[in-house]
């Protein structure tokens, strides 16, 4: 916007211009009248004045058309600094409108509005070989708690990002899936066995592994990996996460983990670079145990 400040400046610098130039015509013209006759000496002296206050005049008119100039300049500027920023807001909400609705999408197909999802958008990424979290604009005021799951929509599809680790009033930290020591119970699509998927290592942001796969059982490329939720004989040990939440597809060949078990890759199926608005699921439901409605991988 203008800054009024920098308007009232030049208003004060023109209108003493101004005064300047009136003192000197008022000079000029009072020479002029005192003069009497037009050849007499003090008609000479209020010509000369005259000539001499025209200059300045017109010195007068060329500051003061300068200072207006730039004013419009510096006005314009601002204006436009203002519309850029403007812009860029409007294309960054018309970016997450895909996202929304796909994150709707989710929460419709999984059947999420019953784990009272509350929207949060990121105020802060840390993507690092340490730290691998992001800030929400959403805290304990909300119903944020720890140990909430988070999902989101951004890159290829919408699913799990992480966990709600710290809570403040207003803003909270979610762990997301890459981080070392995070682990998630999760199924393979088409098979039973429940699976565990977990950070890489640190240094990844979107290499995820599955562990704990029989040799047995085939791991194709492409294969989506979705969460179990709690199974049955957990006991007291209840999963974070709903079931089935996509996590990631299969991004490459397995590796050996031992005699019986192999190791899958996987990428997670959300961008977890870009985010820009997640939901957090503030309510548990039934342990968190799959229902008949529900999906099975």
């Amino acid at each position: 916007m203008p800054d009024p400040a920098a308007r009232r400046r030049r208003h004060i610098l023109l209108a003493a211009l101004v005064i300047v130039c009136l003192v000197l015509i008022t000079a000029g013209f009072g020479a002029a009248n005192g003069g009497g006759a037009a050849g007499g000496p003090l008609g000479a002296l209020g010509e000369g004045a005259s000539r001499i206050a025209k200059p300045a005049r017109d010195l007068v008119r060329w500051v003061g058309d300068t200072i207006e100039a730039k004013g419009e300049v510096e006005d314009l500027r601002d204006e436009a600094a203002e519309l850029r920023k403007q812009n860029a807001e409007l294309n960054s909400r018309i970016r997450e409108i895909p996202k929304q609705a796909e994150l709707q999408k989710l929460i419709e197909d999984r059947q999420l509005e019953r784990n009272a999802p509350e929207p949060a958008s990121v105020i802060g990424h840390s993507l690092t070989a340490w730290a691998t979290t992001i800030t929400i604009d959403r805290g304990s005021q909300h119903g944020i708690e720890i140990d909430q799951a988070v999902v989101g929509a951004s890159g290829e599809g919408a699913g799990l990002v992480g966990f709600v680790s710290d809570v403040k009033p207003r803003l909270s930290t979610v762990a997301l899936l890459p981080t070392p020591g995070l682990a998630i119970g999760a199924r393979l699509e088409g098979q039973d066995p429940i699976l565990t998927v977990q950070g890489a290592g640190a240094g990844t942001v979107s290499d995820l592994e599955l562990l704990g796969v029989p040799s047995r059982i085939e791991i194709p490329r492409g294969a989506l990996v979705s969460t179990s939720g709690t199974v049955p004989g957990a006991g007291r040990f209840i999963s974070k996460a709903p079931p089935d939440l996509p996590i990631g597809r299969i991004s490459g060949l397995p590796t050996a983990a031992g005699t019986d078990e192999q190791v899958g890759h996987l990428q997670p199926l959300v961008d977890l670079q870009t985010l820009e608005s997640v939901v957090v699921l503030t309510r548990v439901v039934n342990g968190n145990r799959p229902t008949s409605g529900s999906r099975t991988p």
